[in-house]
């Protein structure tokens, strides 16, 4: 069945399409729903949101673009609705400039530590920097499905990296006080 044919399938309320639907992307939507979350119980009910999201919206999907992009911000979306409503996030009203990271902290970091670090961020920083760092909503975009201001947006996302570069900077300290011992 082809993807088209496999849309078609679902909006006509075809169980076996939905199963196969759910067979072929619930590996990489799961990925997605732990990048956000902490813990496998929270990303399994993100994924089982975010389908239930895809599945109730399969009609507006405009074959412009690709299919799985769509499904990946239907699950972000979901994602970050589901933390607006549980009030993860704590409005603050700093405007900040973000600062960037140093390319060579992160260079020196392999992929489980540099997610490590992230997942320690505190829960609304962690998501607003996945949100915008990682999947790449906009502030604007990020603001208006936290139903926060821009600015807040943009304030946790500075925090974010500036405790990402503080926590680089002292894994580095550490890297070369080992190194020469």
């Amino acid at each position: 069945m082809t993807e088209e044919e496999l849309i078609r399938a679902c909006i006509e309320g075809n169980q076996r399409a939905c199963k196969e639907l759910y067979e072929q992307n619930k590996a990489w939507l799961y990925a997605i729903c732990l990048r956000y979350h902490k813990n496998v119980v929270d990303a399994q009910d993100s994924l089982q949101e975010s389908f239930i999201s895809i599945y109730c919206n399969l009609h507006s999907f405009k074959a412009e673009g690709s299919f799985k992009g769509w499904m990946r911000k239907v699950t972000v979306r979901c994602i970050l609705s589901i933390f607006r409503n549980k009030n993860k996030i704590i409005e603050s009203d700093i405007e900040s400039q973000t600062e960037p990271i140093d390319i060579s902290l992160l260079n020196s970091l392999d992929k489980e530590e540099l997610t490590f670090l992230i997942d320690c961020l505190p829960a609304g920083r962690k998501q607003i920097f996945v949100a915008h760092a990682i999947d790449g909503f906009s502030h604007k975009e990020i603001a208006e499905i936290l139903s926060i201001s821009e600015g807040t947006s943009k304030s946790q996302f500075f925090h974010a990296r500036r405790d990402l570069r503080e926590a680089l900077e002292k894994e580095i300290v550490i890297a070369k006080n080992m190194e020469h011992e």
